[in-house]
């Protein structure tokens, strides 16, 4: 793969050991992590923190899209089965539930 096809901006390990902090320059004036290369092999990317953490809400916005399709598919679909109550909790459905005025929760 050669990166300056892709134009990713790229760094070597000898780059980040001179000067860790020019690289996270580079990628926040690039807006995109910075390849790290090691003897011409992908070593690593390096990121902002604030590249990082944009990264990780998409990804928990990507997973409660995928939670939210998976639920609308299922209410659709015509081969629903349902479950009462008592199959899904058993016997202590039926059991007066013991409420403990100071467990700290009231």
């Amino acid at each position: 793969m050669n990166a300056k096809i892709l134009n990713i901006p790229i760094s070597n390990i000898s780059d980040v050991k001179r000067s860790p902090m020019d690289v996270f320059k580079k990628a926040d004036k690039e807006d995109k992590g910075v390849y790290i290369f090691n003897r011409n092999q992908v070593a690593g990317v390096m990121l902002t923190q604030k590249q990082y953490e944009s990264f990780n809400e998409d990804i928990d916005n990507l997973y409660d899209l995928i939670a939210e399709l998976t639920a609308e598919k299922r209410l659709l679909s015509k081969d629903v089965k349902f479950y009462s109550d008592e199959d899904v909790r058993g016997s202590i459905v039926n059991e007066t539930p013991i409420v403990d005025e100071s467990d700290g929760w009231e």
